[in-house]
């Protein structure tokens, strides 16, 4: 401890802080001899030195060889493959699809189809399918020898590419990091950069990928804090630093990813099988579909106005639905003993339908024809809103909902002379008003309807009906009146001029509008829809398949996902894993974890294993790749969507470094002892080999080039619960 020179002892003179990397270990001593000898450091003659990794150059031909070996075949639809071509074929014809996933991946599906001179014809149904002779076939990239990773990679599929997008994020990360000693030179920013972009491309193709970005960014973090610890870098150099990370790893992927959708919403300007998904005003933005539909409507709704409401957020699962009504009653009684009021139901329905266009009614006029001039209803004023084919009002009384009993029930009234009135007055409410002389308009204008007796909000509540109520979805009042299931908007319109009801109805059963100028929304418009839906989009959550699995089953290859099998034999192609690759990468998760706590220990007790940058080095391997395991692994448990085991992938290749880093860090330390280090070698050499011997017994499941006799698949079904597949003999 230093002694104050006010003691009469001079004080004790502290070594100059020595700069350290970020994983604590010390720069070069380069570094600090050139700061403090400038001229000395540019008196070197100029050099260049050339160094040749023949196990790396190997590793990539074995790869290269592995992957394109056969690539042409199956001539098929490949599992996923029948989603993703088509996504490719629909950028080609510029029409509009919806994934969950963002587009880079489709683009450069779409990117390399164009080139090899496919023109977007994909007319395939089915897994298996043959694809016509102009289709161009399976091209993606290489990464490591596993049989799981070679499947994927072989394949139009989304994870080989993003794991190639992962492995050079984190190549270009540990490229800059040891470069610490030459900040701000060319290769310094070029490593930085493809830091950044690298990251980008990896959560552009699927969202998974934002966890290896997390752990990266997290690690520069951890990389600038220790900066800061150091004295002798200026204030004005860390504030560069930070300028410079700032603008490489935020701004600029930023401005990647929002570039991605504004080419991805640009191109697709048609509309297609999927506009349903997304709000009425995305859909009429395009050309044809809806746009078709709605270009001639009158823009601003009147009494008298004849509509068709959508809930504007989706319903069971971000699926789209029109406020319907139809002649059948709510049952006497539900099967739990509650009574209902036995009148007309009132759901929300997943289809276009005449039974889902209304009429809105001036609550003290009779007439339901449209004035002249019409009078366009405002925020906050009362409406009653009559279903056009029954011309029975929308109404709500304190009787619970069939589904939400917390709820009330919403019916068309019918009058049954008993003491219960009609309660058909509505408040309609517009969510994203400018001003509150706002007034209703078509497709624009988010609408809340809040009851007038109860100060309930009609609600689409996400529920399915029984088979009384024709499986469509509950419609009920919530006295929680701001929430997404209660917002509405005016999909289709037209004003009513006829008085006579039963004309009223053939004229709505005819409908058909005339096109005038298409709907414009904003990029920033269309951007922000279409983020969300992706976010929050459930369309796979209550998909069952045979192949699915779950976290628990991946680390130790419980089980397998069959991708295609020939119609004509016992060739089969399955997503599987290489058995020690995949052991040996858990196993070595458990060892570093191990050696960890071993080492803490000790060093508690003032026992030093390890040298202090030999330990700084142990605890970085630890956070890069043992955290990046599990920070990929651990949410897929909180997930509730069908998993395959296609999305352990990532984890893999992290794991296949980890044991990698553990075993040199082994192999190290061996060193120690006497023929420790021959014995870890012998071990390396075994487990390669029996890698290698695996790998060849089970890609006759990765090429499908085999016809397997049924004993042959037998034998190589190493475990009870992997599920091959056989033909059964006629």
């Amino acid at each position: 401890m230093e002694r104050d020179s006010r003691d009469g002892a001079s004080p004790r003179t502290l070594p100059e802080p020595q700069r350290v990397e970020g994983d604590g270990s010390p720069l070069p001593s380069s570094l600090d001899e050139s700061r403090r000898n400038p001229q000395r450091g540019q008196s070197k003659p100029f050099s260049i030195n050339f160094e040749v990794d023949i196990i790396q150059i190997m590793l990539f031909i074995a790869a290269l060889a592995t992957r394109f070996w056969l690539l042409g075949l199956p001539r098929a639809v490949v599992f996923d493959e029948l989603h993703f071509a088509k996504f490719a074929s629909l950028y080609m014809k510029k029409i509009f699809f919806f994934d969950v996933h963002p587009p880079l991946g489709k683009m450069l599906l779409a990117l390399v189809g164009g080139f090899c001179g496919f023109e977007g014809e994909a007319h395939f149904a089915r897994i298996g399918e043959e694809y016509p002779v102009t289709f161009p076939v399976h091209t993606e990239h290489c990464c490591f020898p596993d049989n799981a990773l070679l499947t994927q990679s072989r394949f139009m599929l989304m994870e080989g590419m993003m794991v190639f997008f992962l492995c050079l994020s984190v190549f270009s990360y540990l490229k800059f990091r040891n470069l610490a000693h030459r900040e701000f030179s060319i290769q310094w920013w070029f490593w930085l950069s493809l830091m950044g972009v690298a990251c980008t491309c990896t959560l552009s193709i699927k969202y998974v990928g934002f966890f290896t970005a997390l752990i990266l960014m997290t690690m520069m973090v951890k990389d600038y804090w220790h900066m800061l610890a150091d004295v002798r870098i200026s204030d004005l150099d860390l504030v560069k630093h930070l300028s410079v990370r700032v603008l490489t790893l935020m701004f600029v992927p930023l401005c990647i990813y929002v570039s991605l959708f504004y080419i991805h919403l640009t191109t697709l300007t048609k509309a297609g099988p999927h506009d349903n998904v997304m709000t009425s005003g995305f859909q009429a933005s395009l050309e044809g579909g809806l746009a078709a539909l709605t270009k001639g409507q009158p823009l601003h709704v009147s009494y008298g106005s004849q509509i068709t409401l959508r809930l504007t957020h989706g319903a069971a699962g971000a699926k789209p639905c029109w406020l319907h009504s139809h002649q059948h009653v709510y049952p006497v009684r539900y099967p739990d003993g509650r009574g209902s009021s036995h009148q007309q139901q009132v759901t929300c329905y997943l289809f276009k339908d005449v039974y889902n266009w209304w009429i809105v009614k001036h609550p003290d006029r009779e007439s339901l024809v449209v004035d002249e001039p019409p009078q366009a209803v405002k925020h906050g004023d009362v409406v009653q809103l009559v279903h056009g084919i029954s011309s029975r009002a929308l109404n709500s009384h304190d009787v619970a909902a069939p589904m939400t009993p917390q709820n009330q029930e919403v019916t068309c009234y019918i009058d049954y002379n008993v003491s219960m009135p009609a309660q058909n007055l509505w408040r309609m409410e517009i969510e994203n008003r400018e001003n509150d002389e706002e007034t209703w308009q078509t497709i624009k204008s988010h609408v809340r309807f809040v009851h007038m007796d109860t100060r309930q909000a009609l609600k689409a509540t996400g529920k399915q009906l029984p088979e009384w109520g024709f499986h469509q979805i509950e419609v009920a009042t919530d006295r929680v009146v701001t929430q997404p299931g209660t917002v509405w908007n005016v999909e289709e319109h037209r004003y009513t001029t006829n008085p006579e009801k039963e004309q009223q109805a053939r004229e709505l059963a005819n409908t058909e509008m005339i096109p005038l100028k298409p709907t414009h929304l904003s990029f920033w418009t269309k951007f922000y829809e279409l983020q969300t839906k992706m976010f929050f989009s459930k369309t796979d959550i209550d998909l069952e398949h045979k192949y699915s699995s779950g976290p628990l089953d991946w680390p130790f290859l419980t089980k397998n996902t069959a991708y295609w099998m020939s119609s004509t034999s016992n060739a089969q192609i399955h997503l599987l894993g290489n058995p020690v690759v995949w052991y040996c990468g858990s196993l070595s998760l458990f060892i570093y974890i191990g050696l960890f706590v071993l080492y803490l220990m000790r060093r508690r007790r003032d026992i030093f294993d390890l040298t202090e940058s030999e330990w700084h080095h142990f605890l970085f391997i630890g956070e890069l790749l043992i955290g990046g395991y599990f920070c990929h692994y651990l949410p897929f448990f909180l997930t509730d969507r069908t998993l395959f085991m296609h999305s352990y992938l990532p984890c893999v290749i992290y794991k296949i470094l980890s044991l990698a880093a553990v075993v040199d860090h082994i192999y190290i330390i061996s060193h120690r002892f006497v023929f420790a280090p021959t014995v870890v070698c012998g071990v390396c050499l075994g487990l390669v080999s029996s890698a290698v011997w695996a790998f060849f017994k089970l890609a006759v499941f990765s090429y499908g080039n085999t016809n397997l006799t049924p004993e042959h698949i037998k034998h190589i079904t190493w475990k009870e619960s992997w599920d091959f597949l056989v033909h059964t003999q006629p």
